[in-house]
């Protein structure tokens, strides 16, 4: 192990507080425990929660003065004298949500749920910058055969892959996705892909639309056309609604609830602390409706990357935009639009 890089120094983003993100320069970070890598960071996604974070107010904490991104591929470059199972060259993509393993919820298997839980890239620095450090056990090996900006969707689709697990679907089931961001249409090809015989998206963008329909929809639809209600009915080949209906925007409870079919399940995913979804009670239980939340991948990193490499998904018609680190400012602004479906930076750019 060695402490030379702390000389060097690096651009990265860095968050500043509510509404503040800083392009600057920081000193490339050394290792400090011996079971950590230095990892020169390829590609890191643009994630929502990022744009949560950067709102005034926010909707999602962070540290002030951390640099932002959770969702990177890269190279390990240096090892600690006590990372196992990993060695200098390797390409690996990184689990950023860490966890002690001894409190109470650890033991317990819930290790989103960890009472120490941090997140690189939130609350400590992550992979918007030329190089991050990591535990060397977050950190998994992905082929180099996967181009950077499909590998750098490894975290995100995690986090999609643990939601369809819990959702349980059964091969032949409908399933509605409510919202066509770059989550939302995760969803609905690993809803196609786990054999849902017609999945809906629904989404006011005609461009997201378009790419839903590429990525395995069955239909999507605009909520905001007439004859919107006979058109889902359609979609889904039944009046009574969908066995799985997935809220992938944060803000849909109510219509979540009310395209789902008798006893079927309601996956909230996305996540806005501002959000106050309010419904009838009685709708949840004279339905008989399983209504749940899921948060991110605690174990799903391995198959996740099995099923990128194997091809079976494929997330290239996510990525609009692939851009440089000096081209983040101006990104998070048109995330925040429709123009922008799913951002990568290019870190290589500002090795």
């Amino acid at each position: 192990m060695t402490t030379a890089t702390s000389a060097r120094t690096m651009r990265a983003a860095i968050f500043e507080g509510p509404g503040r993100l800083v392009l600057g320069e920081r000193p490339v970070p050394a290792i400090a425990a011996p079971d950590e890598v230095l990892i020169a960071v390829e590609a890191c996604g643009v994630c929502g929660t990022d744009v949560h974070i950067l709102a005034d107010p926010p909707g999602h904490p962070a540290k002030a003065g951390c640099v932002l991104g959770h969702e990177l591929v890269g190279r390990i470059a240096e090892v600690g004298p006590e990372a196992l199972d990993v060695a200098v060259g390797d390409r690996v993509v990184v689990a950023p949500n860490l966890n002690c393993g001894g409190c109470d919820a650890c033991k317990r298997g819930l290790l989103a749920h960890c009472e120490r839980f941090t997140t690189i890239g939130i609350f400590r620095d992550g992979g918007m910058a030329s190089h991050v450090v990591a535990p060397a056990h977050a950190c998994h090996r992905i082929s180099d055969a996967l181009p950077a900006r499909v590998a750098a969707l490894v975290e995100p689709l995690s986090c999609v892959y643990n939601g369809i697990e819990q959702a349980r679907l059964v091969p032949g089931e409908t399933a509605v996705v409510l919202g066509a961001g770059a989550i939302g249409l995760m969803f609905a090809a690993l809803l196609r892909a786990g054999g849902a015989s017609r999945v809906v998206v629904v989404e006011p963008g005609e461009l997201r639309r378009e790419i839903a329909l590429r990525i395995g929809a069955s239909a999507a639809l605009d909520p905001r056309a007439e004859g919107f209600a006979e058109a889902l009915e359609a979609a889904l080949g039944t009046a009574v609604g969908a066995d799985v209906v997935v809220d992938a925007v944060g803000s849909q409870l109510p219509a979540a609830i009310g395209h789902a079919a008798p006893r079927g399940r309601v996956l909230l995913f996305g996540m806005d602390a501002r959000a106050h979804g309010e419904v009838p009670q009685v709708e949840i239980t004279r339905r008989e409706l399983v209504v749940f939340g899921t948060y991110i991948g605690d174990h799903t990193f391995p198959a996740t990357i099995r099923l990128l490499e194997s091809g079976v998904v494929d997330l290239t018609p996510l990525i609009s935009h692939w851009v440089g680190l000096d081209e983040l400012p101006a990104t998070l602004e048109a995330v925040r639009g429709d123009s922008v479906v799913k951002a990568v930076v290019d870190l290589a750019r500002a090795a």
